[in-house]
């Protein structure tokens, strides 16, 4: 299963975990992800979600979709 060497304490929380409805499972893997992640890391990752998605708002709109055929629009030819 594992390529590595694992410890024999990961090996019992290994076994342990296999106890673990799914949704338990899922909530431990979130939180062993969330304790090796930093929060100025999550904070990161949550401004640049909020940027994307204002972006993208910006970027798709009636008002620029002009531009979408921008080298139809210019008489730019292909080659």
């Amino acid at each position: 299963m594992f390529s590595t060497t694992i410890s024999p304490q990961l090996a019992d929380v290994i076994a342990e975990s296999k106890r673990l409805t799914q949704t338990e499972r899922l909530l431990l893997a979130r939180t062993l992800l969330d304790s090796i992640l930093s929060d100025e890391t999550l904070e990161e990752m949550d401004w640049m979600a909020l940027g994307l998605a204002e972006f993208q708002k910006d970027w798709d709109n009636e008002d620029d979709a002009i531009y979408d055929n921008w080298k139809e629009h210019y008489g730019v030819e292909e080659g």
